[in-house]
């Protein structure tokens, strides 16, 4: 009976150690690597690879580094002009006002066609809001503006009064009028003057 036992116990011993022998040669050996195709480098890899620190690059290199400045703005890109604005549409002139029917109308003159409109009428791109006698209110967008009669109707000046024409200057001829007795007073006083001055000579 203890014959067979140590054979067992022997023959298992002797597959164990070979177990542990295989166990630690996988270990102590590496993996053999399977053959991988060669990686292709870039071209600029290659340069850097082969690049020399002791070699100076040509100045050419450097040129881009001069036409495209990284610490200055670029120039303005020139804006294309847009196709010139329409002008403005001219505005109307005021030929004249009437009345129909107890209500005021214009005669206005639009790019040389004159026509007949009433308040709230459109004309040259606006609105006609008030029609007076010598002037209209006209609206165009937001802007409000006044169109005068181009002669404008003026209320008659009052009569002015009568002039007074001149009285004619009669020259007073000596001896055409009978003198009042101040100027013979005068006249005497000459005389008297006169005659006492030629007996003092």
């Amino acid at each position: 009976m203890r014959r067979p036992l140590r054979l067992v116990n022997l023959l298992l011993g002797v597959v164990l150690v070979a177990m542990t022998a295989a166990l630690i040669k996988s270990w102590v050996t590496p993996v053999a690597s399977t053959p991988s195709r060669p990686v292709k480098r870039s071209s600029p890899e290659v340069e850097a690879v082969a690049y020399n620190p002791t070699a100076r690059p040509p100045l050419t290199q450097f040129d881009v580094l001069l036409e495209k400045n990284p610490f200055k703005q670029p120039p303005p890109q020139a804006v294309r002009p847009g196709p010139p604005a329409p002008p403005p549409i001219p505005m109307p002139t005021l030929v004249g006002t009437i009345l129909v029917d107890h209500e005021r109308k214009a005669i206005l003159n639009d790019r040389g066609k004159a026509n007949i409109y009433a308040i709230g009428q459109e004309v040259a791109g606006g609105t006609i809001s008030e029609i007076r006698e010598d002037r209209i209110i006209y609206k165009r967008g937001d802007t409000t503006r006044e169109i005068i009669l181009k002669a404008a109707i003026e209320p008659a000046a009052p009569a002015s009064p009568a002039v007074k024409a001149p009285e004619p200057v009669v020259n007073r001829v000596e001896g055409s009028e009978r003198p009042d007795r101040a100027e013979i007073q005068r006249r005497r006083q000459e005389r008297l003057e006169r005659r006492q001055r030629r007996s003092v000579e």
